[in-house]
């Protein structure tokens, strides 16, 4: 009996609203712009945040990372992995893993393939099984393991061409065979799936494996044990680490655990909860406005509905069909913005900082689950924006709604909470749209911040130099200056130099380094970035001398040993005095010696911002490739300043390396206005995407101030009458409507504004040199948002000033 009566209901609405196409597009256009930005927010909200990782058990997957005296997470040496191992009982399966690269040759042209270095049990820690083969164990991976090879299913398949009988061949990275022993499955991987191989950590020859100085990029992975928490595994490192200083008589770097999706998220769960709060506020701002005009139909069907009543339907009946109509309206709706969502989430997925992985990436995208989720939504919308209209209709009098014809002013409960809705919408819409001004002036701070260096015209490019062909530093450093050479005579280049760590890139190299005033202690040193540069390095960067000189050039072994310090070093060493002269000294990096280095400070330059635009300089000290010695991992990055566009400058770079060795790649091309650009992504995207959600919301709070003035227009036009038949002004009668319209537009940018001084502190850790509280933007704000209610209201106050007393009064007679 039920359903017929549904269908009987859905078949009504239908007809009803197509009758009033108007009003149900503008509902309908309404919820889908709105949906289709839940629906994009929540894929991502849901990909990034809330589904597992890809891996058997996610949950009790860690990773385990040393944090800085400054704050952020550095690497861990092997040391320092073996004491937490073997010192703890917290853990069921422990590894670690460092980012690398090689050179494969002998597979056609020379190519430089991404890897992951592993010690422990990686793949039995994160439950990754072998498509082909077999996967390496934790005692192949120790110092002095026999160079095998996992391959990543996606390179088996691009690279080799899904040979397979992969397994048992050898393939030559850095010039060394590597048997390999097994193939991932598909889309495993760590920590993604485009990782190409895997290789024992303990097969690389000459890592530091003793040195609890030397991180070279290692991150522990562990699986907690059955029952362990993440509080109990921090006490169990905690003293484990305390027990090595005593044994050891000195301070080490602290563990830190954390979940890895943590690891992998890091800080953009902020930014996705702050966009799901912003397509939130859209949403109930759309609600507000469906229900408005939910209410002002209603009003107009009050004749309609006590004729239906007349005729013998219950207020059960009349309430219901009500509800469906809302419920039809919002669904369409619905299925409109999930229509729109495919769309959105193109748009919004390459917002995304480069910081969210692609392991996450990957899964972003309107599924069934998100479909499922924007209907629910949907139906809850239609119930919120209808079933308060729907109740207050169907209490509609029966005999006094016959005898007036449907003309009642509605009363002024009705208008009241008319009159409230369009107060919620216009708060809602100011709280997003100085939430964008905020993120835009904060972007605005970041792109005019001083770097400390300029990108313009900037082209970089790694070179990576085989450990088997470059192991001496003769060879090391000859190939590295010819290319110098080679790439300073090339058409449309300005200047060319090499460097060990280029700004923004996220590679970093550092070291301990004490002033000439105070005893070499290792305990005592203070980590600062150690950077390997060429001459003109300084000149290609833009970087600013202060003091002193760079260098030329001259740098020999058996000089001087000299180095050049930014202008922090220089100020924390020798505050008040010059630092030109003085003596830095170091742990030695160039050699198995554990012996400090001198070196004289001849040159003083500005501060470079290395890791990220919003963070404080880091303390960098520049040391001449002429005095440096080859050392594992140590690959320069080409930087060419261009008088031309630096796009332009790659194939030429790269016919001048293929000259000088063919089995050399470039790797991480790329303009240095691209990191510059990356580094702001969040920022930008935040922005982007609260401004696009605030330009909605204002689009929908004008409409809502429209309809309800409106309405009050049309439902007061026989006091409108009278007051002009009394005497008064259509001047007059357009003040009474902009004074009604400036009360609602004023309570909302009142309540706005207070919701904005407070959910602005959520933006805080997101805005650079911004006041969350700028009184010029929000009056800013404000003012756009008044200019847009005074334009909503123009049409109806003109309507106002154009009402005939004596048609209106003679149409209720």
């Amino acid at each position: 009996m039920f359903m017929p009566g549904l269908a009987d209901d859905v078949r009504y609405v239908v007809r009803a609203l197509t009758r009033r196409p108007g009003y149900a597009t503008v509902a309908i256009v309404t919820i889908a712009l709105a949906l289709a930005g839940n629906a994009a927010i929540f894929s991502i909200l849901k990909a990034v945040l809330l589904e597992p990782l890809p891996y058997r058990e996610p949950e009790r997957l860690v990773t385990i990372d040393v944090m800085s005296t400054r704050g952020f997470y550095i690497s861990t040496s092997i040391p320092n992995y073996r004491d937490w191992r073997d010192r703890t009982t917290a853990f069921e399966a422990f590894a670690g893993a460092s980012g690398w690269g090689f050179i494969l040759t002998g597979r056609g042209q020379a190519e430089a393939v991404s890897a992951q270095a592993v010690i422990g049990d990686l793949f039995t820690v994160l439950g990754l099984e072998p498509e082909r083969g077999r996967l390496f164990g934790a005692a192949e991976t120790e110092p002095g393991a026999a160079p095998v090879v996992v391959l990543g299913e996606r390179f088996w398949r691009a690279r080799l061409g899904a040979d397979p009988a992969i397994v048992g061949q050898t393939l030559a990275l850095d010039g060394r065979p590597h048997v390999v022993t097994g193939v991932l499955r598909r889309e495993a991987g760590y920590p993604t799936p485009d990782v190409n191989v895997y290789v024992p950590m303990g097969s690389i020859p000459g890592l530091p494996f003793d040195d609890r100085r030397s991180g070279f990029g290692t991150r522990a992975v562990a699986r907690l044990a059955p029952g362990i928490t993440l509080v109990r595994a921090q006490e169990e490192l905690n003293r484990a680490t305390r027990a090595v200083e005593e044994e050891e008589g000195r301070t080490i770097e602290h563990p830190e655990v954390r979940t890895l999706r943590e690891f992998f998220v890091g800080d953009v769960d902020g930014m996705i909860w702050i966009l799901g709060g912003a397509v939130g506020f859209v949403l109930l701002i759309a609600t507000a406005n469906v229900g408005n005009l939910t209410l002002a139909r209603g009003e107009g069907r009050r004749r309609e509905i006590a004729v239906r009543s007349s005729l013998g339907a219950s207020r059960g009946a009349v309430l219901r069909t009500l509800l469906m109509e809302s419920l039809v309206l919002a669904l369409t709706g619905g299925v409109a913005g999930l229509a729109l969502a495919f769309a959105s989430v193109r748009f919004a997925v390459p917002l995304l900082p480069e910081s969210v992985p692609l392991v996450l990436r990957e899964r972003i995208g309107v599924d069934l689950g998100v479909a499922g989720f924007t209907l629910l939504l949907a139906g809850l919308t239609g119930l919120l924006a209808g079933l308060i209209p729907a109740l207050r209709a169907s209490r509609t009098e029966l005999a006094r709604e016959l005898r007036d014809g449907g003309r009642g002013t509605g009363g002024t409960g009705r208008q009241r909470l008319r009159s409230g809705l369009v107060v919620a919408e216009v708060a809602l819409a100011l709280m997003l749209l100085i939430g964008a001004g905020l993120m835009l002036h904060s972007l605005r701070n970041l792109g005019t911040a001083d770097k400390g260096f300029s990108e313009a015209g900037v082209l970089t490019a790694g070179v990576p130099l085989a450990d088997d062909r470059y192991d001496s530093k003769e060879r090391w450093r000859g190939f590295y200056e010819e290319l110098v050479t080679r790439a300073t005579a090339m058409p449309g280049v300005r200047t060319a130099a090499l460097a060990l760590l280029v700004p923004l890139t996220q590679r970093s190299w550092e070291l301990g380094v004490l002033p000439d005033n105070v005893p070499y202690d290792q305990e005592q040193q203070q980590s600062v970035l150690y950077n390997v540069v060429s001459p003109g390095y300084f000149e290609a960067m833009g970087i600013t001398m202060l003091d002193g000189e760079l260098f030329t050039g001259a740098e020999r072994d058996g000089t001087d040993p000299v180095a050049v310090i930014d202008e922090t070093m220089a100020a924390r060493f020798w505050p008040g005095e010059r630092a030109v002269g003085r003596r830095i000294t170091f742990e030695q990096t160039e050699g198995p010696s554990p012996a400090p280095v001198y070196r004289t400070v001849i040159g003083v330059v500005r501060n470079v911002r290395h890791y990220e635009l919003r963070s404080p300089s880091r303390i960098q000290v520049y040391v001449p490739l002429s005095q440096t010695l080859r050392r594992w991992g140590m690959s320069l990055t080409m930087i060419l300043k261009a008088d031309v566009a630096p796009s332009s400058l790659v194939a030429a770079l790269a016919r001048e390396v293929d000259t000088m060795d063919p089995t050399i790649p470039l790797i991480r091309v790329r303009e240095l206005e691209d990191y510059v650009t990356s580094d702001l992504s969040d920022s930008r995207a935040l922005g982007a995407v609260l401004s696009l959600f605030g330009g909605v919301a204002l689009a929908i709070a004008g409409v809502g101030i429209f309809g309800v003035v409106s309405f009050v227009v049309l439902q007061r036009a026989r006091e409108i009458g009278i007051r002009m038949a009394l005497g008064a002004a259509p001047r007059q009668v357009a003040a009474w409507v902009a004074r009604f319209a400036g009360a609602l537009a004023g309570a909302g940018v009142a309540a706005g504004l207070l919701g904005s001084a407070i959910l602005s502190r959520v933006l805080r850790g997101f805005l650079y040199e911004v006041n969350p509280i700028d009184p010029g933007l929000y009056l800013a704000v404000t003012a756009l948002l008044l200019s847009v209610a005074a334009l909503a209201v123009y049409v109806p106050a003109r309507r106002a000033m154009r009402v005939d007393p004596v048609t209106v009064l003679s149409s209720e007679q």
